[in-house]
């Protein structure tokens, strides 16, 4: 019996040496190609910022020099309304660029850790958007490896990105089962929801992609008319 487990041992000892080195030329081909999106990623932001980000800041400082020498400017009825117009929309244009750029330069969690980093774009939600973001947990973050944590991170950023932009929710629930197996992330919100398939849009195939990148799965399910919710599983 003790040579027939010793046998056993070593056959599945000699397995995983096999397979280690697949599993290895997995993970850096991954790593690589997380890399490369990551490199591109902040050519696109320099771009942005040295471009147009630029130059409509600079278009609008323009304007503000005008309006201090005019101060009835953009008044209504008056002969610069119309450019006062235009002046609002430049505005409107630098703020999504450069809610852009910050969405293309992804943060790592910071010292405060995941659940800290979450309570603190909550708060930003309720100060800037109006929006309540209301954060729950089971289990703690430990619970999951770093690499796990951090696609969690990504991923309800985006998730709430969404809620912001296309809801039009004044309060998304975000609940954190960590101590699931598989662990599974909820982001929830009341908006008007969709009929569509939303697989190619709304940032779901860069979603999806962090999830399979860890062995999980993304799904959404959404109504017209009462929400959406996005869900994270992590791998089985």
């Amino acid at each position: 019996m003790s040579e027939a487990k010793d046998v056993k041992e070593v056959n599945e000892g000699a397995g995983k040496a096999l397979e280690s080195p697949a599993m290895t030329a997995r993970t850096a081909a991954k790593q690589a190609a997380d890399e490369a999106v990551g490199r591109e990623r902040s050519r696109i932001a320099r771009e942005l910022h040295d471009g147009i980000a630029t130059d409509l800041a600079a278009a609008i400082s323009l304007f503000k020099t005008y309006m201090e020498a005019h101060p009835k400017f953009g008044k209504a009825g008056g002969s610069d309304e119309l450019l006062g117009n235009v002046f609002g929309i430049l505005e409107r244009m630098l703020k999504q660029v450069r809610e852009t750029l910050a969405e293309l330069r992804p943060r790592p969690i910071g010292p405060e850790g995941l659940m800290g980093d979450l309570r603190t774009q909550a708060d930003e939600f309720a100060r800037l958007y109006s929006i309540r973001v209301e954060i729950s947990s089971n289990g703690t973050e430990d619970m999951l490896p770093s690499q796990q944590r951090e696609v969690v991170y990504q991923v309800v950023r985006e998730a709430l990105t969404n809620v912001r932009r296309h809801s039009g929710s004044s309060i998304c629930r975000v609940r954190m089962a960590f101590a699931a197996r598989p662990f599974m992330i909820e982001v929830a919100d009341e908006g008007r929801g969709f009929t569509s398939n939303p697989s190619g849009g709304y940032g779901l195939v860069g979603m999806r992609e962090r999830a399979a990148g860890i062995g999980g799965r993304l799904e959404v399910v959404s109504t017209e008319g009462r929400g959406t919710t996005v869900f994270l599983f992590g791998p089985t």
